[in-house]
């Protein structure tokens, strides 16, 4: 009868039943830490029961949705696209490791103050396009009523050969 409880019975080795019994024992114990998770002692049935049968967790990755597989992918083929970049990076480090530490000094603060100055120089570029825009004079708009006359004449280009453009209006080319 012993030996049916601890898993005689079922086929087990005796290091089997005893994992079984250790493991039980953990799990009514109060001072033993929690598993998060446990290897079934007794191997499952490979025909689907319905019953009394205990679900467990599959191996290898969890089903995910074709956005989540596309998004993994993707973090895979950047990690390996990142390679050369800090390979490129670690041997300019390397190279520089000889270098004078006043060396480095004035090509960060060289490359630094190159950067400032073509945001400064963007910054009043905004500001003179800006004030040049505001001090043109705002368009006019004429609203008429009534009857109208409105002639609309549309300009004929030609461009010859070495740039030479000929501008006609309709009435001039008859």
């Amino acid at each position: 009868m012993a030996d049916d409880l601890a898993g005689h019975g079922r086929g087990q080795t005796a290091q089997e039943a005893f994992d079984e019994a250790r493991m039980l024992a953990d799990w009514y114990s109060s001072s033993a830490p929690k598993n998060t998770r446990s290897v079934a002692p007794a191997p499952l049935p490979t025909t689907p029961v319905t019953g009394d049968t205990v679900p467990f967790d599959p191996h290898g990755r969890a089903p995910m949705s074709q956005r989540a597989t596309d998004h993994a992918a993707l973090v895979l083929v950047y990690s390996f696209g990142s390679l050369p970049v800090g390979a490129a990076i670690s041997l300019v480090l390397w190279r520089l490791s000889s270098v004078s530490p006043t060396t480095l000094t004035i090509v960060g603060v060289g490359t630094v103050g190159v950067i400032t100055s073509i945001g400064v120089a963007a910054r009043m570029i905004g500001r003179a396009v800006r004030d040049g825009a505001s001090a043109l004079p705002t368009p006019t708009v004429n609203h008429y009523t009534g009857p109208n006359y409105v002639q609309h004449n549309q300009l004929h280009t030609e461009t010859k050969w070495f740039g030479t453009t000929n501008n006609e209006l309709p009435s001039n080319r008859e």
